[in-house]
């Protein structure tokens, strides 16, 4: 069957299931009809770099990315052994993110230039479309390094929904509470991050469609802890570094419309029937429930 004959719709199906810079590489220059549905009507491509190599690299930001990068909308760029410098050399074609209108995801790791990571946020901001931002392994040493800006400047963000947040300063596992309001975020993912309850509580007043709260470290309990109910999050992923059991069984008796726990505790067992009865008591909405015991390091 000659393949030419097939009708366009196919063509843009088999599309949607290449990663785009295997779909340019396979498809493109075959022949000129192939070409017009690459450039002119497939819409959505997705870009993820681990281990691609450099000339595969250079090739789709010079020859490819100036036609297609309105029709972009998932950008995965990794600084890695395989791939050194790429963020960089993304930067030397490409000035701007902001070019990527209906970008929806974009997940960038081990940047290590606090200016540069805010350069980014910034143009993230004229990202209409923008609703997923996953931020690994960024690791900065400067003392000046201003985490807050870097914090609001995430939650100013107009559509994000979805946060992946792995960013260290010297090595010190911290996360400040915003202090702006986000009216979108309902998915935060805080690796290597710190809070104590009351931070929790700050963080919910200033994401108020806060829904899932993911790989978040509790290890500092506040004596003056004040319980506040946490009607909308649903999913909650933790770590429970006290042995202050009594504050984590009142911080989950405020969260009733919990459907799905993780927890990882390091701290003396609660036994199998007071988890029983805590969740029989307070969280009756609970679908899974999956708990670890390890021993403090």
């Amino acid at each position: 069957m000659n393949l030419e004959l097939l009708p366009n719709e196919i063509f843009l199906d088999i599309f949607d299931y290449f990663d785009g810079t295997d779909l340019l590489r396979a498809f493109y220059g075959l022949n000129s009809h192939l070409n017009y549905l690459l450039y002119k009507q497939f819409r959505w491509y997705r870009f993820k770099f681990r281990s691609v190599s450099k000339r595969n690299f250079d090739m789709i930001c010079q020859q490819y990315f100036p036609f297609i990068t309105d029709r972009v909308i998932s950008l995965h760029l990794f600084n890695s052994d395989d791939t050194p410098e790429q963020l960089n050399l993304f930067s030397s074609y490409i000035p701007s993110f902001s070019q990527f209108t209906h970008l929806q995801l974009l997940e960038l790791f081990n940047i290590d230039s606090y200016k540069r990571l805010l350069k980014v946020l910034n143009e993230c901001r004229h990202l209409n479309n923008l609703t997923h931002l996953k931020l690994h392994s960024c690791s900065f040493g400067n003392d000046q390094v201003d985490f807050q800006s870097i914090v609001n400047h995430i939650w100013s963000l107009p559509k994000l929904t979805n946060c992946y947040f792995g960013i260290t300063v010297k090595n010190q596992r911290r996360f400040c509470v915003p202090t702006i309001i986000s009216s979108s975020l309902e998915c935060i993912t805080l690796f290597l991050s710190e809070l104590t309850m009351n931070q929790i509580n700050r963080l919910f007043e200033y994401t108020p469609r806060l829904k899932r709260l993911l790989k978040c470290d509790l290890a500092r309990i506040n004596d003056n802890y004040k319980a506040s109910s946490l009607p909308k999050l649903i999913h909650l992923d933790i770590s429970f570094y006290s042995d202050d059991v009594s504050k984590l069984i009142l911080f989950l008796q405020n969260i009733p419309n919990l459907r799905h726990l993780n927890i990882d505790i390091f701290t003396k067992l609660i036994d199998g029937h007071q988890w029983e009865q805590i969740i029989r008591n307070y969280l009756p909405k609970l679908k899974t429930f999956k708990l670890k015991l390890k021993p403090m390091v």
